[in-house]
């Protein structure tokens, strides 16, 4: 594979690399660290899930034999929400049983350990190609209103040019208000999509949403009386 090709592909995108195999993460990060800065370890699949909240990532490259939580576990719970990043899977297996389980979690790749670099560059490559494709599917800057817009290939809320973080469910959440723009989104339909894997109280959505607003301005969540939600629309002209 093209180098440079492979290079301008993943530089702008952020990798978790998530494995327990000390030697094994250290190889492949080194080789990574190559051609990208936007590389992120984890050691189990709670960590991960830790940084995934923190850092959004655009591809996971993820081991299955896992202390504690395994790989497919985390993949499960991720794609309950989740179908953009894509996920790449070193395992030992290659049984159909978990053929079947790739198809499921809508994974870009399966590699066979020991994975050489070519191999994972083929493999980051296609997801790479991927996340592209999906991306461009949607409206990349949403006005957001008083300054603020959502950039949704890179999934940034921008003010003046400058990024304000936001932890994954509050991107989540807004990516929801987002896609039913000028609708009264029900507790119940935020509880159900944002929050499937878990309950979700009216207290907790209620904090998400104050934290979406200090983080933009108190008009981007509007409070329908007795009913839930609407985000902000900029007028028609």
């Amino acid at each position: 594979m093209d180098h440079h090709l492979f290079a301008s592909k993943i530089k702008n995108l952020t990798l978790l690399y998530v494995e327990d195999d000390a030697e094994i993460q250290g190889y492949l990060a080194e080789f990574l660290r190559r051609y990208t800065s936007n590389l992120h370890l984890a050691q189990s699949a709670e960590i991960g899930q830790e940084l995934y909240e923190k850092i959004n990532p655009d591809i996971i490259l993820l081991d299955i034999n896992l202390p504690g939580k395994s790989g497919i576990d985390f993949a499960r719970e991720l794609r309950l929400s989740d179908h953009d990043t894509r996920i790449i899977i070193s395992t030992a297996y290659t049984d159909k049983e978990f053929l079947l389980t790739a198809v499921e979690l809508e994974l870009t790749r399966y590699l066979v350990k020991p994975v050489t670099s070519t191999e994972l560059m083929e493999a980051l490559s296609k997801a790479a190609d991927e996340y592209k494709d999906r991306t461009l599917l949607v409206e990349t800057e949403i006005d957001l209103g008083a300054g603020f817009c959502y950039e949704m290939v890179r999934k940034e809320l921008i003010y003046e040019d400058e990024i304000v973080h936001l932890r994954r469910k509050e991107m989540q959440l807004l990516e929801f208000f987002i896609a039913n723009v000028g609708k009264t989104l029900s507790y119940e339909a935020l509880q159900y999509e944002v929050w499937p894997e878990s309950v979700m109280s009216k207290d907790a959505l209620r904090a998400q949403i104050r934290n979406l607003r200090k983080k933009s301005h108190s008009e981007l969540i509007k409070n329908i009386a007795a009913i839930g939600y609407k985000l902000y629309e900029k007028e028609k002209r």
